[in-house]
This record gives C-alpha cells, sequence and structure tokens, in this order.
C-alpha cells in the first residue's frame, strides 16, 4: 500500500510541468520596514521587517525562515524567524520579522542615498522550508527587489510624529 502510494506520488510529481508547481509555491513580499530604535554608539538599528506570504494553494505550515537584506547592493542585515508560521489555504498572511541591522557594515549606502534622490534599492532573500510529511520537506528560496522613497517615509513620519505631539 505504502509503496502504491509513493509511486503514484512519483508519477504525478514527474507529470506536473516546472511552471504549475512553481505558481503553487508560497511568494513572499516585502511590505515594509520600521525602525525600532537606533544605538549610535554602538550603530546597530533595530528594526522590524514586514513581509506578506501569499499562499496560492492549500492550508500550509513554513518553518525555519531565514532572511537576508540588501540595501544599495551592500548586505545589511539577516535573521532567522524560529516560530512556525501558519498559512490558510489560498490567502496572504502578513508576519513581522526582528531584525538588527548594522549601521557600520553598509557605510556607502548614506553618500548613495543622497546621490539617489533619497531612494534606497532593497533586496530581500528568504529561505523556508515546507513540512509536507516527513521524507518530503522541500526547502523554497525566494528573492524579491524593489525601490523604497525615503522621501515618501519621512513624510509619513512627520505626520506620525504631528500625533503624537497632539495626543491623537
Amino acid at each position: 500500500m505504502i509503496a502504491a502510494i509513493a509511486v503514484v506520488s512519483i508519477v504525478w510529481i514527474s507529470t506536473v510541468p516546472a511552471q504549475s508547481v512553481d505558481s503553487a509555491k508560497p511568494q513572499v513580499r516585502l511590505k515594509g520596514l520600521s525602525f525600532k530604535s537606533i544605538d549610535w554608539a554602538n550603530q546597530i538599528a533595530q528594526t522590524e521587517l514586514s513581509i506578506i506570504v501569499d499562499n496560492p494553494g492549500p492550508a500550509l505550515k513554513l518553518r525555519d525562515l531565514s532572511y537576508r537584506l540588501k540595501l544599495n547592493d551592500k548586505q545589511a542585515a539577516e535573521g532567522k524567524y524560529n516560530k512556525e508560521i501558519e498559512l490558510p489555504a489560498r490567502a496572504s498572511k502578513t508576519v513581522e520579522l526582528p531584525c538588527a541591522i548594522d549601521l557600520s557594515a553598509i557605510p556607502g549606502v548614506a553618500w548613495s542615498v543622497i546621490a539617489g534622490g533619497f531612494d534606497v534599492h532593497y533586496q530581500f532573500d528568504s529561505e523556508f522550508t515546507v513540512p509536507i510529511f516527513p521524507p518530503l520537506s522541500p526547502r523554497i528560496k525566494t528573492s524579491i527587489n524593489g525601490d523604497l522613497s525615503l522621501t515618501e517615509t519621512v513624510s509619513g513620519w512627520s505626520a506620525r510624529i504631528k500625533e503624537r505631539i497632539s495626543g491623537n
């Protein structure tokens, strides 16, 4: 019986076109980055990356999420999320990832931000395991990149500062 299930699984997996398998994989998108605190003495910024995980298939769990963030092509941060992430079927879920950015590791970013009109190019690489059953737990890699306008971000900060000062 188990051998029959294994054979059927192998035949099914080998006949599924690669494109449809790729489109059924969970995808990760970067929603935002927020600064929690900056320790100027140690040149560390405590941040929180907000990601959206899109699940086009059935409900599943993700484990062992590891991630790396590059800013203007320089390694800025990396981390690992040790909690299990449960994704509902055909839905998206937002996950907040703690991330410490070593400000001393990216000295060229500040100048490139100023020279580039206050835009930051980011690349977010992630890797996670999808535990289907013990012998089959594929490791999925995904990478996204884009540009973040600091001008727009700072204007959002000023509105929040005004709200806090006025008590609203």
